[in-house]
């Protein structure tokens, strides 16, 4: 009969349990731990003390520590940390058992016993692990490093064995953060991040290409899970160093390496090298496919590292304040990638920048999905000065070594100049008020900013990029096609440079197709269309005459009225209101897909995007154009609306007085295009405001403070002209409206007005007829001077039986190059500035025949009919016209048509007074056609009119009327023989010192106290508001009428016309 075992008491038990679980014994006489390390000391320091030679949790801090010791560390070969983390799992494997089936069959308050001293071992072995990650110094350094430890298990697959750490890990964070959390946790975790980002920086792990950074991301998520550990990330030391900045927030930084993992070409080499080795070879299908893989794995990234930067900021109200301090601090010492020339040695990559604004975008997205925008409200536009440029005792932020206060203080403003934002944000700092906004401004803000220096940013050279591969495939073609152009030399080596030239174009084409896939992806273009839906009504609100949109329907601002928080608004950065421009103007050349889509429209019905606030916004700051300094930000919203209400112009159909033309409809557009032109159309604003702000544009875009302004400013007088005459063709609305503006002189009221002011409107209006008539003049001089040199080329090139000689055929070819480039942008230019001038002269003939402008309208109408008919016009037969979009036949059509318009009657029943203003303007206008001696005859309209009639390019009707023109010219002629005698025999001071010709309104200008006739002065103000004596300003409403004097001229010329009709 066997000897029942005797019960074991509970300090037996924990000797036993915890003798296993460290792995030591006090007792070298028990052969069951002849393994184990014997503790001789603690054994005889718990004889000394009279206690039992036993391992309980009273004496277990004592063993452990001694089993800690160096030669004990040094003997077991593994590290403290190991040791420590062996030992949890063994006191965890323990405790597993209890509280499972095999301790079902213990006493519950026995069991609860025996666990209870377990965790209070757990607790000692995980205070040890967190004091080893701290210090790691304390203890001796052997074997693994803790976070090398820690970080293996959290990327090891938890299921590949049971109660291995990684399966355990998540239990053992939560204890490590339990018992830190008041006690250094920041210190604990920060190893293990750190490892983790470092195993990030790896090839095999920072490609998108490669499994490896899903199990980085997955690591990052399981630490992030934790909510303590979480909250504490903020304040590891490695955060946010000072010492980081620039590019070395990217790998210098707790979350750089994670936030730098990209699909871009520039963070990963093997995205353009290997995955899209082949790409330009592909099927466009085939290239979709492949940026759908990519985009699905680069949408995984983005959601990782927005659910792991969301649980930081959710964690607490000062860990929102750290990570935003970070996001603001990484963007403004990267401030240099907005620049023109970016050094990428010294700011963060595209990946970086484009993962952090595509977080912040997430972020936002509570309040910029609403579909009412309820809390746009809270957006504050002084948060610069609120938040960013204030301490954090004045309820600002932590900005020790002010990067983010230097970089908003110093960021160019809508409307202000540094010494204005110097003065205004002085006196703002000094106010004792703070933003109460919470944290919708501080996002809203930090995610503009993001975009700015990432999305935006990038497309600028994504653009650039695109057109440096269109240049370089054009100079290879050139090169190609014309190897009669090059020498001898250049053609024997031409098949290794051509060859050369192939594999850098296939390289540059590749890296296109990987900046495809990320800048083309629907799915980041509609994120940041709902976020600039956003962005657009707070820049509406803030001009809003009411001050109350969205909430109530918008109010046009008058244009020198009150603008609500008129001064916020000018202080406000002026990339908020470029980059949203840029960034539709990017959407709709490259994406416009995006435009329509519904989940970019949010709003409801009066807030969709496209629909509604997109028209919206262009009319408004076109119309009131003083809410924006830039011009060059007004012409990119000029630039929406071309292509907006695009038309081809090889379809055009509409030439004014013009038999023929194309038949419309072959070239397919974009469905947004026939979209947006309803929108307008419904637009109460568009319809009132659109038109005048485009005339008004047309003529402010002349200054535009570039150094290139003087060519600018006729591609988008080019826009204006092809949106205008899209609007004209589309409803008759547009043309009333263009009518009723135009002829507000003869309104006598500001009904029709704009600007607030009819003498303003005016104004516009006469210095808009004067830049329609020089840029005519000058494009057609131009762009005709350009086909006669191409002429001359093409008569010269070399053929294989006459080879360019050397010396020769480089300077052709150059010459040429030049010459076709600048002749398809000047006529393309020139065709739309005289159907404008064709189409408004008829519809509204009156501002064409001002005084001040009659002369030079004539002189330039009659050089170009010359240029056009002339006995020069056969040099201007190119070879391929098609080519430049040149149709001189359809010119020389709209231009004689602008003779009939302005010099013959409209037969339109008018009052009494009105037929007496007609007759006067047209005969003002046939007498300055007839007067100009350079260019006019009788022998031009005769060949004007056979090649008209030859060419089937009038009705019979219009050639009548030209004809009719003529004949008119031709007795004027006889009639500007008096005005040459009253000439030569007026005294100087009846005559006008400029154009030495006979004064019928003599006015004085106050600044140099000369005596001009008015027309010629208000004529030269229109082109230059200066005194033409000495430059000083001078404006039409200072002028002095000088009625004595023009009664006395008027009195003398009655006399010697009675005395030359008497000689005659």
């Amino acid at each position: 009969m066997t000897t029942p075992k005797a019960k074991k008491s509970f300090a037996q038990w924990q000797d036993d349990a915890l003798s296993n679980i460290l792995s030591v014994t006090l007792d070298n006489t028990n052969p069951k731990r002849g393994t184990r390390c014997y503790l001789k000391s603690v054994a005889d320091e718990l004889r000394g003390e009279g206690l039992a030679v036993l391992i309980t949790t009273q004496v277990f801090e004592r063993v452990l520590v001694a089993r800690l010791d160096e030669d004990m560390v040094v003997a077991s070969g593994i590290s403290v940390f190991e040791y420590l983390v062996g030992s949890w799992q063994m006191s965890q494997t323990v405790v597993s058992n209890l509280c499972g089936a095999k301790g079902k069959a213990l006493d519950l308050a026995v069991r609860e016993a025996r666990v209870q001293a377990l965790r209070e071992a757990q607790l000692l072995l995980v205070s040890y692990m967190g004091l080893s990650l701290q210090i790691p110094d304390m203890f001796p350094q052997q074997g693994r490093s803790g976070r090398a430890i820690i970080v293996d298990a959290l990327l090891a697959d938890p299921n590949a064995n049971a109660n291995s750490l990684a399966e355990q890990l998540p239990e053992l964070l939560s204890q490590l953060a339990a018992r830190f959390a008041n006690d250094g946790l920041p210190e604990v975790i920060a190893p293990a991040i750190s490892e983790l980002g470092l195993r990030t920086l790896q090839r095999a792990n920072r490609s998108l290409l490669q499994p490896g950074f899903r199990s980085i991301l997955a690591a990052l998520d399981t630490l992030t899970t934790n909510r303590q550990i979480a909250a504490a990330i903020p304040h590891m030391p490695t955060f946010d160093p000072e010492e980081c900045n620039g590019r070395r927030m990217q790998t210098g930084t707790a979350l750089g390496p994670f936030m730098a993992l990209s699909g871009f070409p520039a963070g990963d080499e093997s995205i353009t090298k290997v995955y899209y080795s082949d790409a330009p070879l592909r099927s466009h299908q085939d290239r979709e496919s492949l940026h759908t893989s990519l985009r699905t794995t680069v949408q995984f990234l983005h959601s990782a590292l927005f659910e792991i930067v969301n649980r930081l900021i959710r964690s607490g109200a000062d860990e929102r304040t750290l990570v935003l301090q970070l996001s603001l601090r990484t963007l403004a010492t990267n401030a240099l990638r907005s620049g023109m020339q970016v050094d990428f040695t010294k700011v963060v990559d595209d990946g970086f920048a484009d993962n952090l604004a595509f977080v912040w975008m997430r972020l936002s997205e509570p309040f910029t999905n609403d579909a009412r925008l309820t809390r746009l409200a809270r957006v504050d536009p002084d948060w610069v000065t609120m938040r960013a440029l204030r301490s954090v005792a004045d309820g600002g932020l932590n900005d020790d070594q002010s990067h983010i206060s230097t970089y908003w203080r110093e960021l160019t403003r809508i409307d202000a100049d540094k010494e204005q934002i110097d003065a205004y944000l002085e006196q703002r700092l000094r106010d004792q008020m703070s933003s109460d906004g919470g944290f919708i401004p501080d996002c809203f803000f930090t995610t503009a900013v993001a975009l700015h220096l990432g999305l935006v940013s990038t497309i600028a050279r994504y653009i650039d990029m695109m057109k440096q591969i269109g240049r370089f495939k054009n100079e290879i073609e050139r090169v190609r096609n014309s190897p009669g152009t090059l020498t001898p030399a250049q053609r024997a080596n031409l098949p290794l440079v051509m060859q050369r030239w192939e594999s850098q174009l296939q390289d540059m084409k590749r890296e296109k197709c990987a900046m495809d896939a990320q800048m083309l992806d629907p799915r980041r273009l509609i994120c940041a269309m709902v976020f600039y839906r956003f962005v657009i009504c707070f820049l509406l609100r803030q001009v809003d005459a009411q001050g109350v949109f969205p909430q109530q329907a918008f109010t046009m601002p008058a244009e020198n009225g009150d603008v609500n928080a008129a001064e916020k608004w000018r202080m406000l950065p002026e990339f908020l209101i470029e980059d949203a421009i840029e960034f539709v103007v990017f959407v709709t050349t490259y994406a416009p897909d995006v435009l329509t889509d519904s989940t970019a429209q949010v709003g409801d019905d009066g807030l969709r995007m496209f629909d509604d606030i997109l028209p919206l916004f262009i009319v408004t700051f076109l119309a009131r154009p003083k809410l924006i300094r830039n011009p060059y930000l007004k012409a990119k919203l000029v630039d929406i609306l071309h292509y907006l209400t695009y038309r081809d112009p090889r379809e055009d159909d509409d030439y004014v007085d013009t038999l023929g033309g194309n038949i419309p409809g072959n070239i397919r557009l974009h469905p947004s295009i026939q979209q947006f032109q309803a929108n307008l159309d419904n637009n109460t604003l568009a319809r009132a405001y659109l038109v005048p702000a485009l005339v008004r544009f047309y003529v402010d875009i002349e200054q535009t403070g570039s150094s290139s302004q003087f060519y600018e400013k006729f591609q988008t007088r080019y826009y204006i002209a092809r949106t205008l005459r899209a609007l004209w063709a589309r409803a008759p609305r547009y043309v009333e409206v263009t009518r009723r503006f135009f002829m507000q002189s003869g309104l006598g009221t500001s009904e029709a007005t704009t600007t607030g002011s009819t003498r303003r409107d005016q104004r516009v209006i006469e210095e808009f007829v004067t830049r329609l008539m020089t840029d005519t003049t000058y494009l057609l001089d131009e762009s005709l001077s350009k086909l006669a040199v191409i002429r001359d080329i093409e008569k010269r090139q070399p053929t294989a039986e006459a080879p360019a000689a050397e010396g020769n055929d480089s300077d052709d070819a150059s010459r040429l190059d030049d010459a076709e480039s600048r002749a398809r942008s000047l006529v393309s230019l020139a065709n739309e500035t005289v159907h404008m001038l064709a189409f408004l002269s008829q519809l509204v003939p009156r501002p064409f025949q001002a005084s001040e402008v009659v002369s030079r309208l004539a002189a330039m109408l009659n050089y170009n009919l010359q240029q056009l008919a002339g006995p020069k016009c056969s040099s201007l037969k190119v070879q391929d016209m098609q080519k430049y979009s040149f149709n001189p036949r359809v010119l020389l059509s709209e231009l004689t048509s602008v003779y009939v318009h302005l010099g013959l009657p409209t037969g339109k029943q008018q009052p009494a007074a009105a037929l007496i203003e007609e007759t006067e303007a047209i005969d003002r206008f046939v007498m300055a056609v007839a007067e100009d001696d350079r260019s006019y005859s009788q022998a031009l309209f005769d060949k004007a009119l056979y090649i008209l009639e030859q060419r089937s390019l009038k009705n019979a009707q219009s050639l009548t009327r030209l004809r009719e023109f003529a004949l008119k010219c031709q007795g004027a002629k006889v009639d500007s023989r008096a005005m040459l005698f009253l000439e030569n025999e007026a005294p100087d001071h009846y005559l006008d010192p400029l154009l030495a010709s006979l004064m019928t309104n003599p006015v004085r200008l106050p600044t140099s106290d000369n005596v001009m006739e008015l027309s010629a002065i208000k004529g030269q103000l229109l082109s230059d508001p200066r005194d033409p004596f000495n430059r000083a300003p001078l404006s039409v409403d200072m002028l002095e009428p000088l009625p004595e004097l023009k009664r006395e001229i008027a009195e003398w010329r009655e006399r010697k016309l009675a005395e030359y009709q008497a000689q005659q």
